[in-house]
């Protein structure tokens, strides 16, 4: 965007622009994490505790992955997460339950209404502007849906238990290893579906909205269009995440998925790197398994010092994340937190 003379591409050939996306560099970081989540599984079989973790750490390493789309690409401080990621949770939970409707359908449902809650909430988002009111807006859009699933009769505080477990027609996945390969497998598809954002057109635009928007709109682009589908790909990959979260879990409350759980979800994609592929996993590998590895040490009262230490020290050194200064530093990672073609070769 730096040339506000060059010819911008019509806006109707965006969608179709796919020739020009790097597939290999798209498919590298999808197989780079399922090599690494497969050769994790034997420290995943070797404890009950180390798998509950290794869960987790999929778990949230999905939803921050659909957060730092909302955040990263047209850094928008979007502060509902956690409400987009109940959504989808409940809709899978009870259309399972109520409607015995396939396992795989209402994941893909879920991720959809939670995308269009996402459109209201980025439309709202785009006509507010201010970055103060964007973050007070959707703090309260927060809040109306934890109090309306609290007093919705069929959650209500208690939230929804006895979920069924994730299934794929006759195969259920019961056991840990079973559940810790069904979710790496979703968390390759998302890492596919965020590396080929950040490589398409959409990407590029979408990080043009928050570089200079006003450029963006001289040379014929709608700023506004590229933020909807930030915010709404992010919302349905959150969707997904809160229905995998209740499905492995076998229940949702809206008491877990509150202003905790969304700030949790900045902490990982802040600390991992925003506007990285990478940096949702990695910041969910430390935020969620050291500090259990804290606990597991004895020391559990300091995991919030340890979480807030880290933080802190991360945003003073390494303001791109783990992954964004690891970048910065060494030529193995290219500029968005992926690793090389010449690395991956080597």
């Amino acid at each position: 965007m730096s040339n506000p003379e060059a010819t911008a591409i019509p806006e109707d050939e965006v969608a179709t622009d796919v020739r020009s996306v790097a597939w290999a560099d798209v498919i590298r970081p999808a197989v780079i994490v399922l090599v690494a989540g497969l050769l994790a599984i034997p420290l995943v079989v070797s404890s009950s505790y180390i798998g509950y973790v290794a869960l987790l750490i999929l778990l949230f390493s999905v939803m921050a992955s659909g957060y730092n789309m909302m955040l990263g690409w047209p850094n928008l401080l979007v502060f509902c997460p956690a409400a987009l990621a109940i959504t989808g949770g409940v809709t899978s939970a009870l259309l399972t339950m109520q409607h015995e409707l396939p396992f795989i359908a209402t994941l893909l449902i879920a991720g959809a209404v939670a995308a269009v809650v996402g459109t209201a909430v980025a439309a709202s988002v785009i006509v507010i502007g201010s970055a103060f009111e964007i973050v007070i807006a959707t703090l309260a859009f927060e809040q109306i849906v934890y109090y309306a699933f609290t007093n919705w009769e069929r959650v209500g505080p208690t939230g929804v238990i006895g979920i069924p477990q994730p299934s794929i027609g006759p195969l259920t996945f019961a056991s840990q290893v079973e559940q810790y390969v069904f979710l790496l497998a979703v968390l390759v598809l998302v890492v596919f579906l965020v590396a080929a954002f950040d490589r398409s057109l959409f990407g590029t635009l979408a990080i043009a909205t928050s570089e200079n928007e006003e450029l963006l709109r001289s040379i014929g682009y709608n700023p506004s269009k590229y933020k909807l589908v930030s915010v709404v790909l992010g919302a349905f990959i959150l969707g997904v995440g809160g229905a995998l979260y209740a499905h492995v879990n076998a229940l949702i409350t809206p008491g877990s998925f509150v202003l905790d759980q969304t700030v949790f979800l900045l902490v990982i994609a802040v600390v991992g790197g925003l506007r990285t592929v990478y940096g949702p996993i990695v910041g969910a590998v430390l935020m969620v398994g050291l500090p259990e590895a804290v606990r597991s040490a004895g020391l559990g009262d300091f995991r919030p010092y340890f979480v807030g230490a880290t933080l802190i020290l991360v945003i003073l050194f390494l303001p791109r994340g783990l992954v964004g200064g690891v970048s910065d530093r060494f030529d193995f990672l290219d500029s968005n937190g992926g690793v090389s073609a010449w690395a991956f070769w080597k």
